[in-house]
């Protein structure tokens, strides 16, 4: 079993440097304590300040880390032009020594496509072919390439990646036809925090299918899964500490329509199921209850990677420092 930490960053206190210096020792912690992957995730235009540059966030972490694998989780895409990308994700596997993961969703939300002036409408087939790119970008002295989308003519991307023959390509997706997608294309399907355990093995079922389909092995697989994950020494002062916290991120997503009912299907703003739809799928508790959740997990769905968001705002850094000791000490050794 991997364990990744993954950080979504909305400033803190007006300022944005003590929340990401709080976040470095607590992934600097995480890497001591065995965690396997860091991943930063990515989303424009939020009042907060949410960082929108993941590959720059990921340059400072490459160099305050000397083992832990660090990744996007994600960046959405469509918005980016493919050689951009590959160039990018190339220096930051050559300056972490080969640690890189990139991570690629189609997005969601209106308002960023209208401001990079990408069509909604344009994300399956930017995703099919942005994927496709970044693979021959990385794996090809150079690349001739004519899409609907992208033309590239004697392109080469220098330097090559240090793994070879390419960083893993990790793909985030919720419906049917984006986890077929996932299959497709990518290296693994990335599952969201929020998509229920009912849909979650209706959705490995389409994924291996499709993985058979493309004549790709449907056994020993990778299946990274996120899911919002907070430990403390009892359920009650777990909950006590991190609901408030949680239930401000989880404002945002009900804000932009990301929120799914147990069936998959959309949860409206103020839809009063949503606190108990969400609790059913945070893994938050005691070590003993973090143990009973994980082990769900790996035993129902196969998951090889537990990608947990352990950072909330407003959630002091003490105490999530406290959430990874005791999860490296009495979680991970019981669910290995």
């Amino acid at each position: 079993m991997n364990w990744s930490i993954i950080y979504s960053y909305q400033v803190e206190h007006n300022d944005g440097y003590r929340t990401f210096a709080d976040s470095l020792a607590q992934i600097e912690l995480a890497e001591q304590r065995g965690f396997g992957t860091a991943l930063v995730s990515e989303h424009h235009l939020v009042e907060n300040g949410y960082f929108p540059a993941p590959f720059v966030t990921l340059s400072a972490i490459a160099m305050k880390t000397r083992k832990i694998r660090i990744g996007s989780g994600i960046i959405i895409l469509p918005l980016y032009d493919p050689l951009h990308v590959a160039e990018h994700g190339a220096v930051l596997d050559v300056i972490s020594n080969g640690r890189f993961t990139l991570g690629v969703g189609q997005g969601y939300r209106q308002e960023e496509f209208d401001a990079f002036q990408i069509p909604l409408s344009d994300r399956p087939g930017r995703m099919r072919e942005s994927v496709e790119a970044i693979r021959a970008l990385w794996t090809q002295p150079k690349v001739n390439l004519q899409t609907k989308h992208f033309t590239y003519k004697d392109v080469m991307v220098r330097p090559k990646p240090k793994q070879q023959p390419a960083p893993p390509i990790w793909v985030a997706a919720k419906k049917k036809s984006a986890v077929r997608l996932a299959a497709q294309v990518g290296d693994a399907w990335f599952a969201d925090p929020i998509t229920s355990l009912k849909v979650l093995k209706e959705r490995v079922a389409d994924y291996k299918t499709a993985l058979k389909e493309s004549k790709k092995p449907t056994t020993n697989i990778s299946f990274p899964l996120m899911r919002e994950v907070y430990c403390a020494e009892t359920d009650e002062k777990a909950w006590e500490e991190a609901r408030e916290p949680m239930l401000y991120v989880y404002r945002e997503y009900l804000q932009w329509g990301h929120m799914l009912d147990d069936d998959g299907n959309s949860v409206p703003p103020g839809d009063e199921r949503a606190l108990g739809l969400l609790r059913s799928r945070f893994i938050v508790g005691s070590p003993e209850t973090c143990v009973k959740e994980c082990l769900k997990y790996k035993n129902e769905l196969g998951v090889t990677d537990f990608v947990m968001r352990m950072k909330f705002p407003g959630l002091p850094h003490e105490r999530v420092l406290n959430s990874i000791n005791l999860w490296a000490d009495k979680v991970m050794p019981h669910v290995q």
